[in-house]
């Protein structure tokens, strides 16, 4: 099956989002609730052949559950296509795993990074997620490393986007994430703004910044466009050694984005380290392999 071509995706004001971009959510149109690939059949016949994981919930969830949600059994293609009766809640991790869809996504990023500002660099990272949910379904309160364009394909739900009260609530929360803790919160960080969306509507959410979701009296279809910016990118790794030193040297590190040169070093850190344990997973084959040589002459 394949993805409309035509036509532009989004229809965005470009000064409007250049200026919300990674400070606060922005209302976007879009052209694809029609598309092909993300009719209720196509996505039935794409769950059971999916080579990424799809997630599976009941629906009647509460706003805030700090833990998670338990999973179901159902087969996905059954569960797909009893969407509108069956109380449940799906999500298809990293959508961009099947190639046509992989296409789907590039095709929206490679248009959105025209909207960015200047000197935010390409849309790295990129990955794309599917949500489907029943009638009045909750999705609780949370918290996304990426940046995200939640594009409605079918139904009604409201995006409640919901920006963290202080500087110091939010550094508290992120760094309760990056050691380990689940993303989605104990509370809600404020009253923040409803996002009514219907079919060919959407909006984009900073990255870290919480929200929840209340589905309308119709099941609902969302398809979720992630990537990120050079500049997050960089204030995940910090985040990541900062994770480190808390609990590994008990230190109490400079949190990430108050000093751009202190960023910079903890990222040079992060990339050599990484750098060395790709070495060494490398040569880990070869010295087995010449191990099993010497056992053998």
């Amino acid at each position: 099956m394949s993805v409309i071509a035509a036509g532009p995706v989004f229809r965005l004001d470009r000064d409007t989002f250049a200026s919300a971009f990674g400070r606060r959510p922005v209302a976007v149109d879009h052209t694809l609730a029609e598309d092909p690939l993300l009719s209720l059949e196509a996505i039935a016949e794409l769950a059971d052949r999916f080579p990424g994981r799809v997630e599976r919930h009941s629906a009647d969830l509460p706003m805030i559950m700090p833990g998670g949600a338990p999973e179901l059994e159902l087969p996905p293609s059954e569960m797909v296509r009893g969407i509108e009766d069956n109380g449940c809640w799906m999500v298809f991790w990293y959508l961009d795993r099947d190639p046509a869809y992989k296409a789907l996504l590039d095709r929206c990023l490679d248009e959105a990074e025209s909207y960015l500002p200047s000197g935010a660099g390409r849309a790295l990272q990129r990955e794309a997620f599917l949500f489907l949910s029943a009638p009045n379904a909750v999705t609780p309160i949370h918290f996304d490393p990426e940046h995200n364009f939640l594009l409605q394909i079918r139904g009604h739900k409201d995006m409640n986007v919901c920006p963290f009260p202080s500087a110091e609530v939010e550094r508290r929360e992120l760094d309760r994430y990056h050691d380990g803790d689940h993303r989605n919160l104990r509370s809600l960080p404020s009253d923040g703004k409803v996002f009514g969306l219907d079919p060919g509507r959407g909006v984009y959410v900073p990255s870290f910044m919480p929200h929840w979701v209340q589905n309308g009296p119709r099941a609902s279809v969302s398809l979720s466009i992630t990537f990120r910016s050079r500049e997050s990118l960089r204030a995940d790794r910090v985040h990541r050694v900062n994770s480190l030193m808390r609990r590994r040297l008990h230190l109490h590190p400079t949190p990430a984005g108050v000093s751009l040169p202190r960023d910079r070093a903890k990222e040079a850190v992060f990339l050599a380290a990484r750098g060395s344990q790709r070495r060494l997973a490398a040569l880990r084959p070869a010295r087995g392999a010449r191990s099993a040589d010497s056992a053998t002459n």
